[in-house]
């Protein structure tokens, strides 16, 4: 069978830019749509850090906590999309949602009829995963479809 749709869990750590190389190559000999999800795990402040404060006063720019998180999340989709292009998939799309990494990732193979997901082995959060269990174990134990760890 086929992937029609792979959905790619990227999260920026070395894990995950293995699992991207491996979505990669299953996207094209399927061939594939590639979707890379980034899951922010939490929000941020809305108001302007103290360290942050002058630097408003003297730039005039406000920059929050909240916008800070939310541009790094989209880095690290915007950027394991654009190796995926680079690397010859197609058809790539990316989506950044905030959340439980674990529940996120589920529900977006679910809301966009994943066939596939493609997560690294350990991400970012390896003492929490240690201590409470990984997300890649989590996904794989939830999953709607199949999935892949990727070492």
């Amino acid at each position: 069978m086929k992937p029609n749709l792979i959905l790619l869990a990227a999260d920026g750590s070395e894990p995950s830019q293995k699992a991207l190389d491996y979505a990669v190559l299953l996207a094209k000999s399927a061939p594939a749509k590639l979707l890379v999800l980034h899951v922010q795990k939490r929000h941020g402040r809305e108001s302007i850090p103290p360290e942050l404060a002058e630097l408003e006063r003297i730039e005039h720019i406000r920059v929050t906590e909240a916008e800070v998180l939310h541009g790094v999340a989209e880095t690290v989709a915007a950027t394991a999309e654009q190796q995926a292009r680079a690397k010859g998939v197609a058809e790539t799309g990316r989506v950044v949602v905030e959340g439980d990494p674990a529940r996120e990732i589920i529900a977006a193979a679910k809301a966009n009829n994943a066939d596939t997901i493609v997560i690294g082995s350990r991400g970012l959060g390896d003492l929490e995963g240690l201590l409470l269990g990984s997300v890649s174990h989590k996904v794989a134990q939830a999953a709607p479809c199949t999935c892949v760890i990727v070492r």
